[in-house]
């Protein structure tokens, strides 16, 4: 691999867009020592670049991009362009100190209090995705021949993954069209999110290389399959003790977490399905988990819990809660974020672990699902904003909930005045 001439130093802000700044390799220690100028208002920009006219900074303020050194990546050189350094950073005020609107730094501090109270949490992400620009006839679902369609491609991801230390744990064939699904391995909740955005960017650069466009946008073609994200999530305890699975069945702490994130669902759909695509994919009976229930090994439940192999004393040290109702258009940051926050209030509540619904909700009677407490989650993303608003300054601040706020009124705006609002996220996303 030739040496990197320029190296970029970006953050994921709050349409999932990452953007940032590339300096020449030869200015790079200084600004990984001081940091970059960033402008405040870069954050609210939306996919098709519009600014929201209430967002809360303006043309004012300062803060800068401080890189995080030990999260880096190098893109390779192309015929036309030479090899680049990628860094991931945190958005802080001019002094380095917390800033709401970084979405970074609110996963972080969300973590630290999920600690404080005893626990840590690990997350392996799944996402779906569409790779756009293939010339390969369509390939039967899950097949070898749609895996071999892409296998050049994932090769060269796999490489690049590599100058990170990180891997992917598959790139198969999925239901769509030319339709994939990578799987990363199961890490710490903020190095899990930071890979994933490596994967993401790697995979754009690579697919770009090559003539095509990848996209994870939630629904760029409404008449074919939709591209969602599956977050499993297993909690530990400060002695590095897995406490998530006993007997096939969930801890009562991770019934607690579990329970709630249903109660507030509608809630963390504001920050896991944040743009009126994410609605058109979310239907009963679509393996997206409308309904806001638990179920063990049930694909239609909010939540899915997959016990996994279980030790000789019952336990299930590889168990995870798989969190169903998110895709490519959310900031992971702010998914993992959103669902401590609603977790961890779970815990201090010492909900009950939630009930398990043993077949797809849709199928039991209306007056049987209102019985057990089980609805149909945000169907819309202004409901999801209005469940949201009462927690959002206890979540993550106010000037933070001002900035997302007006960053997704603004997509509904761009959404409305847009014939194709998904094919014009699968541009960008």
């Amino acid at each position: 691999m030739s040496s990197p001439r320029f190296a970029f130093i970006g953050n994921l802000e709050l349409s999932a867009i990452f953007r940032g700044r590339s300096v020449p390799i030869e200015l790079l220690d200084r600004v990984l020592k001081s940091g970059m100028p960033w402008v405040p208002t870069n954050v609210c920009l939306s996919a098709s670049n519009t600014i929201p006219p209430d967002n809360p900074f303006g043309p004012m303020g300062e803060t800068r991009l401080i890189a995080d050194p030990k999260r880096k990546i190098v893109l390779p050189a192309r015929e036309s362009r030479p090899a680049m350094e990628v860094y991931l950073a945190d958005i802080t005020e001019p002094d380095g100190s917390f800033w709401e609107a970084c979405a970074r730094s609110q996963l972080k501090r969300a973590l630290a209090d999920l600690e404080d109270a005893g626990y840590k949490l690990k997350v392996g992400f799944e996402h779906e995705l569409y790779i756009l620009g293939l010339t390969e006839i369509s390939a039967p679902a899950y097949s070898l021949p749609g895996s071999r369609a892409v296998s050049e491609l994932a090769a060269e991801v796999f490489e690049t993954l590599a100058t990170a230390g990180t891997r992917l744990d598959q790139f198969m064939s999925e239901f769509g069209h030319h339709q994939f699904e990578i799987s990363s391995p199961v890490r710490g909740a903020l190095r899990a999110a930071d890979e994933a955005v490596f994967a993401r960017e790697t995979i754009r650069d690579a697919a770009l290389a090559r003539g095509l466009r990848a996209t994870f946008a939630p629904k760029p073609d409404l008449t074919e399959a939709g591209s969602g994200v599956h977050v499993h999530m297993s909690l530990w305890d400060r002695d590095g003790t897995p406490v998530t699975g006993h007997n096939d069945q969930p801890t009562a702490v991770a019934g607690s977490f579990a329970a709630g994130i249903l109660r507030q669902i509608d809630a963390v759909m504001a920050y896991t399905a944040p743009t009126p695509n994410s609605y058109d994919r979310i239907a009963p009976s679509s393996w997206v988990g409308a309904f806001n229930c638990v179920g063990i090994k049930n694909r239609e439940a909010a939540i899915r819990f997959v016990p996994r192999q279980p030790d000789k004393d019952g336990s299930n040290p590889g168990a995870s809660m798989e969190y169903r109702v998110t895709d490519g258009s959310a900031n992971p940051y702010l998914t993992l974020a959103a669902l401590v926050r609603a977790g961890l209030a779970g815990i201090r509540d010492d909900l009950p672990v939630p009930v398990s619904v043993d077949q797809d909700p849709a199928t039991l009677p209306e007056e049987e699902r209102s019985a057990r407490g089980i609805r149909r989650v945000a169907a819309s993303l202004p409901e999801a904003l209005a469940a949201a608003e009462p927690f959002a300054a206890e979540w993550f601040g106010e000037t933070f909930w001002r900035a997302y706020g007006s960053v997704r009124r603004n997509e509904i705006n761009d959404a409305a005045k847009s014939s194709n609002y998904g094919a014009q996220l699968a541009r960008v996303l």
